[in-house]
């Protein structure tokens, strides 16, 4: 587990934990000896399941405060605005799915086939609500007060998220703009976790650098061979673009993928 100078390294790193949200291991805080710094603490429960943790060490760590930054959007944008905010999720993603494939050393950008690895979320991970892996963001939408297929096997049926990865969505950003067509979404990520439906017509507000729509989500942990389903309903009919934000952690084996989904 990472000890206790690195985590003080990493707390004066500006783009990690704000003041007063770190705890140090065996540091007890107003509700007892309760760990909850995303660097050391051992498990998380999400979505009613325990989420167990795996440790990074000097070099993890060392990778990820080097390579995360140049996954950010543009400086001063609101996407980048989120991300920060997020950070405490992503580290903590980065553990649980690194514990599902059997502590596999992180290595950050580029891995090795079967190396830990992370990148942005591509259509290719995700389900098109009609049982065949994406190529693109697309989704039609009809002017209806019912939700839609729009990730997943079908209307009501879960994809089943490959062996080598995991995903983290933090956000959803609308390559139709200025006006997307989304106005709810709704996410059931495994056996227990159905959230409650998001109301995204905030999508309508502009990012101030790029251009491009966003906004913040639920945050959704996918561990590898777990499931994931989401459906979407619009106030005007038409073909949004929608992409999910976040990041995808996984064997560069899988985060290579580009003709196939990597179910492997």
């Amino acid at each position: 587990m990472a000890n206790v100078s690195v985590v003080e390294r990493l707390t004066n790193f500006p783009i990690l934990m704000k003041d007063g949200r770190v705890v140090k291991a065996g540091t007890p805080d107003a509700a007892g000896a309760v760990d909850v710094n995303p660097v050391t603490r051992t498990q998380v429960k999400l979505y009613r399941e325990t989420f167990t943790l795996s440790p990074l060490d000097d070099e993890e760590l060392g990778i990820f405060k080097a390579q995360f930054v140049t996954l950010l959007a543009a400086p001063g944008s609101e996407e980048r605005k989120l991300m920060l905010d997020r950070l405490s999720a992503y580290i903590i993603a980065l553990r649980s799915i690194k514990s599902e494939l059997n502590h596999i050393k992180f290595r950050g950008l580029n891995p090795e086939d079967t190396e830990l690895g992370f990148g942005h979320i591509r259509p290719i991970f995700v389900y098109d609500g009609a049982a065949a892996a994406r190529d693109n963001w697309q989704v039609v939408l009809t002017n209806s007060a019912t939700y839609q297929a729009w990730i997943g096997d079908a209307l009501t049926t879960p994809y089943t998220i490959g062996n080598s990865f995991g995903l983290v969505i933090t956000h959803l950003k609308s390559l139709t703009t200025p006006s997307p067509f989304m106005s709810e979404c709704k996410f059931e990520v495994g056996r227990s976790g159905i959230l409650i439906p998001a109301d995204v017509r905030g999508l309508r507000i502009g990012d101030t650098e790029n251009g491009v729509s966003i906004v913040p989500i639920h945050t959704i942990i996918t561990k590898p061979k777990s499931s994931l389903l989401a459906t979407a309903r619009a106030d005007v009919a038409g073909t949004d673009e929608v992409a999910l934000g976040g990041l995808v952690i996984g064997l560069g084996r899988a985060l290579k993928a580009t003709d196939a989904y990597p179910s492997v």
